[in-house]
């Protein structure tokens, strides 16, 4: 193997494992969604925050519903963006939330399969040709997920993990 090639493997492993370390793959998911949906993002000063119920295992080992978004919502309001209520929400044109999912099933040795996601989406509703408007369909203007194995404290900090990358994009970072 010539010193060129040599080289250049350096510069390839290299770039390789910088691009790991600093997880450019993720600021480059993140500021391409930003560039697509950011200003329309930033146009919505709340969120309605809906969390699909966790599997009976997780809220037995204290991961409920209700604590994943009322987490959600400090973080939100800690940002400066409103949660809505459902009646706010209702009266709000193209009605925007946040839905969280967490799939997780238990292994036999006690910790997770988990599934995390979060999504940014608002209504958006489509003219027929006569005029008519046909019923509000789903657009998402954002959306992340992972999946792991762990405990619900791994859980939790993918849930965090998704708000902050969630924050980033509102913001424009």
């Amino acid at each position: 193997m010539g010193n060129r090639a040599l080289l250049f493997l350096l510069l390839l492993l290299a770039a390789v494992f910088l691009v790991a370390k600093f997880d450019i793959v993720t600021k480059l998911k993140v500021g391409s969604a930003n560039l697509i949906y950011g200003n329309e993002m930033r146009g919505m000063k709340g969120f309605r925050v809906v969390v699909e119920s966790p599997s009976p295992d997780l809220e037995r080992d204290g991961l409920s519903r209700e604590e994943i978004r009322q987490s959600l919502v400090s973080k939100l309001e800690k940002a400066g963006i409103r949660s809505l209520t459902e009646e706010e929400w209702r009266n709000i044109p193209g009605q925007p939330a946040i839905n969280v999912m967490i799939n997780a099933t238990r292994t036999p040795n006690g910790m997770y399969q988990y599934y995390v996601t979060m999504e940014i989406e608002k209504k958006k509703v489509e003219a027929h040709g006569s005029g008519i408007y046909s019923a509000e369909k789903g657009k998402t203007l954002w959306i992340s997920s992972d999946m792991g194995v762990g405990g619900v404290s791994d859980i939790w900090a993918m849930i965090n993990e998704k708000a902050g990358l969630f924050l980033k994009a509102y913001s424009g970072v």
